[in-house]
């Protein structure tokens, strides 16, 4: 009995420690414990200790001057090891070079997580760097051009479940909230192969997006070209960005092991 009590309060901790974890977003990179406290419904003594745990292990740092924790080392560490892991991110990364010294835009690799889109990988145009990473965050699927090509690729009952179950909340005056319309252009994206957003997301970006597909030919990530609306100049470029996607699709495709009945993709 007492070791079944112990095992328990052992899993407690664990979970308690992991929402802990969870309670630090790109909004809120750093928090008190009075913050987490009442966020996770915990004593603060509780938090407190569960807190100077994980900074001695290395998952949290603490601000000794403004009391603020953050995020330590091991986990980036073991974000590092997470991505590594990707056989997807590991075939795409060089194409993905490859585009953005070609056109100069920035070029994103994104999966379906948790019904959004999950950044695997990003290589910023030369022309913009950006002063932070995409990595491991996350984007609706409703209004990116990745997210349109990983809807379009669903079973028809699955799209419409993935878009009633998020709010179509209108980011510009150029989201798309309407659900038959969403679905009528998720039609053509099958159809072209190829998905396009402009400032759907945020004012002044765009991009074109493409599938890639798995060895059972299933799509299992997509690959966008965005950048500033004037250099992606979707009415002018579509057709030239999109022929140059399909290629390097198609390649990162055959590298995961898509065969047709025709033979390589």
């Amino acid at each position: 009995m007492k070791e079944e009590k112990n095992s328990a309060l052992l899993t407690q901790s664990v979970t308690r420690a992991l929402a802990i974890l969870s309670c630090f977003t790109d909004e809120q990179p750093e928090v008190r414990v009075m913050d987490v406290a009442k966020k996770l419904n915990l004593t603060q003594s509780n938090v407190s200790r569960l807190l100077t745990t994980m900074v001695s292990l290395g998952f949290v740092e603490k601000d000794e001057f403004s009391g603020f924790y953050r995020l330590g080392p091991e986990i980036i560490a073991l974000g590092g090891i997470a991505l590594n892991h990707y056989e997807i991110r590991k075939q795409a990364l060089p194409e993905l070079h490859h585009l953005e010294q070609r056109l100069g835009l920035g070029v994103n690799l994104a999966i379906l997580n948790n019904r959004k889109i999950f950044y695997l990988a990003h290589v910023d145009s030369h022309k913009s760097p950006r002063m932070y990473t995409l990595i491991g965050r996350s984007n609706p699927l409703y209004c990116t051009a990745i997210g349109k090509v990983l809807l379009a690729h669903m079973e028809e009952d699955q799209a419409v479940s993935c878009l009633r179950e998020q709010k179509l909340h209108a980011y510009t005056d150029n989201t798309v909230t309407d659900e038959a319309q969403l679905l009528g252009e998720l039609a053509l994206v099958r159809k072209r192969g190829y998905a396009t957003e402009a400032e759907e997301l945020a004012l002044g970006r765009a991009c074109v997006a493409c599938p890639v597909r798995g060895r059972a030919g299933r799509v299992i990530a997509g690959i966008s070209l965005s950048g500033p609306v004037t250099e992606v100049d979707l009415p002018n470029r579509t057709e030239e960005l999109s022929r140059i996607l399909i290629e390097v699709t198609d390649r990162i495709s055959m590298k995961m092991g898509y065969i047709t009945a025709g033979g390589y993709r």
